[in-house]
């Protein structure tokens, strides 16, 4: 599989950073590794043992050579990816993943989710270009929630208080893959072959109740956490609030609030996962609650 070539988009990020890691790890798979950068970012990576090639995020010169592109930006360029998809296509590349790596938003319970809305638009986009490009291929990774993100101030946690104010009801089913574990199934996904031009992959690195969850974050910490749960309604009401003053990304905030304890922050919603064609046994949230946490306590 040494003639994969793969371009990465979006390598400073949360979840580029592991990626072009795991990349670098498995570099011997792989013909040519490259971080596709603006001009004014690339001076991030001066220090890497890495091709980076700064350009235009939508000019196909900055395409070429490729086969697969890895886009792993932000909210801000979400809906973006498709004049990236574009200029990859004019280049000659065959297999696109979209910035992906969350819950299982084909569910009807959260498909209309502001905080998707993008997601689901770039999906919609690479099924209409795939039927349009013979030869084209796409993958969607879904994941379940980050692990390290599931115990984040975002969601309610206050690890210096020992408390935890979530929007929802408690003890649904949820789902989590560690961010390493989330990066090495993708990077093992390139060396799947797949016939047909659409491919979902749904990975889960742990699946439980909330409250089992929470037992992990206490032991890890050795802390017990006081959790209340506020109404979902008011968390809805702050996301119109913010629709009507026009601000996007608080809006798309406000409406993923109440994912951890929906019962639909999970992988396999809509679809069996996919677990069984990787090799490796994932990180488990006491594991990977340790490991933060430890890293914590050093700085």
């Amino acid at each position: 599989m040494a003639n994969i070539s793969v371009l990465l988009i979006g390598a400073s990020g949360t979840l580029g950073e592991p990626l072009l890691k795991e990349l670098l790890h498995q570099k011997s798979s792989f013909a040519r590794i490259a971080i596709l950068t603006t001009p004014d970012r690339a001076h991030k990576f001066h220090n890497l043992d890495v091709e980076v090639i700064a350009s235009s995020l939508y000019d196909p010169l900055a395409y070429k050579g490729f086969t697969h592109v890895i886009s792993a930006v932000g909210n801000s360029l979400m809906i973006l990816q498709s004049a990236m998809i574009e200029a990859a296509i004019a280049a000659g590349v065959r297999h696109f993943y979209a910035s992906e790596w969350n819950s299982d938003i084909a569910q009807k319970e959260i498909y209309d989710m502001r905080y998707f809305r993008d997601k689901q638009a770039i999906r919609a986009f690479l099924r209409a270009k795939a039927a349009a490009t013979p030869g084209f291929q796409y993958t969607i990774m879904i994941t379940a929630i980050f692990t390290e993100w599931s115990v984040d101030g975002f969601y309610g946690f206050n690890h210096e208080k020992n408390t935890a104010q979530l929007y929802g009801l408690p003890d649904r089913r949820v789902g989590v893959t560690s961010i390493p574990d989330i990066a090495r199934y993708t990077i093992d996904s390139l060396q799947l072959k797949f016939d047909g031009p659409e491919r979902t992959l749904r990975v889960q690195g742990w699946t439980g109740k909330l409250s089992e969850l929470i037992a992990a974050l206490e032991v890890a910490r050795g802390r017990k956490y006081h959790v209340t749960y506020i109404d979902i309604k008011e968390a809805q009401e702050k996301q119109e609030e913010a629709r009507l003053i026009g601000d996007d990304l608080q809006e798309m905030m406000f409406s993923i609030k109440g994912l951890l304890t929906s019962g639909y922050g999970v992988a396999d919603g809509a679809g069996a996962l996919n677990n069984q064609l990787f090799t490796f046994k994932p990180e488990q949230p006491l594991q990977t609650f340790q490991r933060v946490f430890l890293a914590e306590t050093k700085r």
